[in-house]
Formats: C-alpha cells, sequence, structure tokens
C-alpha cells in the first residue's frame, strides 16, 4: 500500500510542514520537478490548496504548455540601463499584440503562510527555493533584492506579483518578467492566466529594435505623486520615466487629465435612469487616454464606447468599439477575461445584448454625428 501511495504521489519530496495556534492548516512546500516540461515549481501553501492546484490544466495536461517558457529566439536582449540596473531591449520590430515571452512561476506563495513563525516560514520559503530543479534555481538567485533582508524572503518580495488562483490571492515569482523595467507609460502588459498558471506579456504599441521593453508595476492611471509614492515603497526606487520626470506645468496636466478619465470612467458606468452618459462622453475619454499614453487601458476605454453607443442603439459604432475593446483587453486582462467574452458578444450581435438602446429614455442621441434634438 505503501509503495501504491509513493507510486501514485505527485510531488517530487515529501512536503515539509510547519503549524501553530494561529494556522487552520499546516504550511507545506510542495515542489514538482516535472512541471512545465522540467522547468520545476514549488508551492508554499496548505495541502488541500496544492491539491486544489493540481487540478489546473497546466498540471492535468501539461501538453497545453507546450509552446511557453520557449525562450530559445527571443525578441529581445538583456541591456545595462545605467542607474536602473539590467532590463529588455528589442532586437526587433514588434507591432501591437506581438507575445514578447510566456513563462510559468518558478514559486507559489500563499501569503497566509505569513500566520506560522518567521522563523519557520523563513525555512519553508528557502526549502521551495532549494528543491527546485538546478537551472530553475539560478534563475531565483539571478534575480535582483532590493531591501538586504534574508537572500530568499527578499528576492521573492522584490519580484513577487499577485496572482488569483480559485478566487484567492497568491504571490507567484516569474524571473523573466522580473527582467522588465518599470514605466508608468509602458509599451507592453502582461496578465496571468489562470488554468496554465502562464504569465503572458505582449506589446501594447509598436516597439522599435534597439527601444526598451517595459511595463508598469504600480496603477498607473493614478496621479503622479500616488505613483511615485507607491513605487519607492514597494520597489525602492523613485521613478524616472518621462512621464514622472516631466515639468510640473506638465505633470500638473497630466494629473488633471488622470483625474477627468476617472470621473468620465464612472460616468460611463452609471446605469442608472440618473445616467448623464453619452457617446461624446467616451470619446473624449478614449480621446484622454491615447494623449496620457495609457494604451493598454484602452480596452477599458473601448468597452464603454461601445456599450454607451450601443446604449443609444448605433450598431455599428457599437460594434467598432467592442472590437478594438476585445483585441486591447485580452492584452491587458487575458485571453479568458469576463469583458473580453461580453465584447464578443457585442461585437457580433449587439442587439441582443442587455445595453441595447438602454438609455434612451433618458438622452435622444442620434447615431455618430453628435447632434440631439
Amino acid at each position: 500500500m505503501a509503495g501504491q501511495r509513493a507510486a501514485n504521489f505527485p510531488w517530487t519530496f515529501w512536503p515539509q510542514c510547519f503549524s501553530n495556534e494561529n494556522t487552520k492548516e499546516p504550511y507545506c512546500v510542495f515542489t514538482s520537478h516535472d512541471f512545465a516540461g522540467g522547468r520545476g515549481i514549488s508551492i508554499v501553501t496548505t495541502s488541500s490548496d496544492a491539491y486544489n492546484i493540481l487540478r489546473k490544466p497546466a498540471f492535468s495536461q501539461p501538453e497545453i504548455l507546450e509552446y511557453v517558457n520557449d525562450l530559445s529566439n527571443p525578441p529581445y536582449v538583456q541591456h545595462e540601463f545605467p542607474i536602473k540596473g539590467r532590463g529588455l531591449v528589442a532586437n526587433k520590430t514588434l507591432h501591437r499584440g506581438d507575445e514578447i515571452f510566456s513563462s510559468t512561476p518558478l514559486l507559489i506563495n500563499n501569503p497566509d503562510a505569513y500566520d506560522l513563525d518567521e522563523a519557520e516560514r523563513l525555512q519553508l520559503a528557502h526549502t521551495a527555493i532549494a528543491q527546485l530543479p538546478t537551472k530553475t534555481r539560478e534563475l531565483f538567485w539571478a534575480l535582483l533584492d532590493h531591501f538586504k533582508g534574508d537572500p530568499v524572503d527578499d528576492r521573492i518580495n522584490t519580484n513577487a506579483f499577485e496572482l488569483e488562483i480559485f478566487g484567492n490571492m497568491r504571490h507567484g515569482v516569474f524571473p523573466e518578467i522580473a527582467m522588465l523595467n518599470h514605466d508608468c507609460r509602458p509599451n507592453a502588459a502582461y496578465f496571468f492566466d489562470e488554468e496554465t498558471l502562464t504569465h503572458y506579456v505582449h506589446a501594447t504599441q509598436d516597439i522599435a529594435p534597439g527601444q526598451e521593453i517595459t511595463i508598469t508595476y504600480t496603477n498607473n492611471a493614478a496621479v503622479r505623486s500616488v505613483r511615485m509614492e507607491n513605487l519607492k515603497r514597494n520597489w525602492g526606487f523613485d521613478c524616472s520615466c518621462s512621464s514622472c520626470r516631466a515639468h510640473p506645468a506638465l505633470t500638473a496636466e497630466s494629473d488633471a487629465r488622470l483625474l477627468q478619465i476617472e470621473e468620465l470612467e464612472g460616468t460611463l458606468d452609471d446605469w442608472s435612469t440618473e445616467s448623464t452618459a453619452t457617446p461624446e462622453m467616451a470619446e473624449a475619454l478614449i480621446s484622454l487616454m491615447v494623449q496620457e499614453r495609457l494604451y493598454a487601458s484602452l480596452g477599458t476605454a473601448y468597452r464603454l464606447a461601445a456599450m454607451a453607443y450601443s446604449s443609444f442603439g448605433d450598431k455599428w459604432n457599437a460594434v467598432r468599439y467592442a472590437r478594438l475593446s476585445v483585441e486591447y483587453l485580452a492584452l491587458d486582462k487575458g485571453f479568458r477575461e469576463g469583458d473580453v467574452y461580453a465584447m464578443k458578444q457585442l461585437a457580433t450581435d449587439p442587439e441582443m445584448q442587455w445595453s441595447w438602446r438602454k438609455r434612451v429614455g433618458n438622452q435622444r442621441f442620434v447615431g455618430g454625428c453628435g447632434h440631439r434634438h
């Protein structure tokens, strides 16, 4: 019986676990060397959570990861930048929608493990890295550490991304995306696909050879002071992107646009009978986002525009913006995002969607010409 259990055991090592009076279940290290074609993964979490994650297609259908983690001919090279250090530079022309890379995490961490005693939590973290395959472990140790504390914990805290798995927040470490530097006006976007446990990074605009590939580490639709404070607190650097280091007169204008974007989004998302939303507002929102170079966020603006036109019975403008929204939302939020599906439906058959002519009783709007009577 014991031999049969060992033969069917899904992990490379028997889990090391800790618990105390603050934990409902023990927290353990679960490591698989077979995951993602031998790249491997360690998961620090409870047994019930780990076995739930095993149900994901990334484990149950390993063939779906065939083209993930393929860095045999990357569209970039590493480059050392003054002050901010290494980053990635395009080595060929990238167009909007081009995949830059896709990768699986080498570590998934349950933040509830902080209920453990600090020494035990750190021991699980060290074990999780030590048990990884050699090449994957080397990728982890090549990561930068900003806060100079425990060498494993610091690298995790500096490089981890928030993930959602079965509705629960987890942290994942992806060495490849950690090589991308921050810009408040980036030219690439990333999302996490929960079913394949894969981070995808795509270009959100054309990127020329020799141009740095960047993502945003923070909510880049926030005003400058909020962005800079968040980046300093969480990543330990003062943002020097062109948007943040512009003349105060220009950053003040940028902040004013960002506040107006927030206001317009709220108005366009108001579906009460008192709504004052119009397609002109949606056009203004798109214009402001383009002016602010918030290209990844255009998926949301196009979604609101599609629904605004739909709500006034303007079929082909609704279709036009729904199609644009599908493309941009998929790059920023993921292929399986609920809004992507909703926009596909709107683009296919706008007159059958709940938003169709929803606001006709509020205001009278004629097509795309902008006249009222």
